[in-house]
């Protein structure tokens, strides 16, 4: 069992804590460059034959780690083995109470059928591979090649739906991680850039809407994913963050669906908020 700490510029005190751990624990020290950089450099300096991720103060459940060795073990078909986990929400002081109850903990191990073997097309309408969740082979991250180190949001996005390009995929139908949820999480600090959008983009230039499995995904779905995107960008900034992002954003998605007056009227506003702000 190999365990690395990359440190990514913390001002909290978190390298000085997993030192304390003597030998345990590789802690590794950079300026911030972002979670993908961060992995980067987790999986460069691991050597082991398994890789799992475990961001900030989120959870891993036990038996987590031995489930997914022993999957991965037992059936060699498959690259990245994941399953379920549970939000976990701070208190309005910040602090964390009990957390929720896992689901089908201590049950015979069972499979997601939907969200196992090849995945592409399922990806495409949803990141279904949370990364804590996940464990993965090194041989896939070789094949595949390291997180993509540009975005600074959606880069586990973008490697999840390489890596179903040519690998097959297993859900463990069993919670395996809390995820922790701050009031200054990631994920609800807005951003400007629209990154799972602009992924998803640029994979099906890439590769179409057909998967390894050729099974492809309706141009009509897309179309709705894309429109969905783009405006639930635009309402994220119109209320707490930039309203010429937002307008942008609202202006992409009539591009995909023009005959939504609700999108016509919140471009309006991001319109007028823009030129009073």
């Amino acid at each position: 069992m190999e365990l690395i700490v990359v440190d990514d510029g913390s001002k909290d005190g978190t390298p000085e804590a997993a030192e304390s751990f003597g030998s345990r624990v590789t802690v590794l020290r950079q300026k911030n460059a972002g979670p993908a950089a961060a992995r980067n450099r987790g999986i460069a300096a691991a050597s082991g034959e398994f890789i799992a991720f475990l961001d900030a103060d989120d959870v891993w459940l036990p038996s987590k780690v031995s489930l997914q060795v022993q999957y991965l073990q037992e059936h060699p078909e498959v690259g990245v083995v994941f399953g379920g986990f549970l939000r976990w929400y701070a208190q309005p002081d910040g602090s964390f109470s009990a957390p929720p109850t896992p689901v089908n903990l201590g049950t015979p191990l069972q499979l997601v059928p939907e969200h196992s073997g090849w995945i592409y097309t399922v990806l495409l309408f949803d990141n279904v591979v949370h990364i804590i969740t996940a464990m993965i082979r090194r041989t896939v991250i070789e094949a595949v090649g390291d997180l993509d180190e540009t975005l600074a949001t959606g880069e586990d996005y973008d490697f999840w739906l390489r890596v179903s390009r040519q690998f097959r995929a297993a859900k463990l139908d069993r919670t395996l991680a809390y995820y922790r949820m701050h009031a200054a999480s990631t994920t609800k600090v807005p951003r400007k850039e629209n990154n799972e959008y602009k992924v998803l983009l640029k994979t099906l230039a890439a590769y179409g809407p057909a998967g390894p499995d050729n099974v492809a995904a309706p141009e009509s779905a897309l179309r709705a994913r894309f429109f969905q995107l783009c405006f639930s960008h635009g309402y994220f900034h119109i209320w707490g963050g930039d309203p010429k992002v937002a307008q942008a954003a609202f202006s992409a998605a009539l591009h995909y669906s023009p005959l939504k007056p609700k999108v016509w009227a919140y471009w309006v506003l991001a319109t007028i908020k823009r030129l009073f702000s």
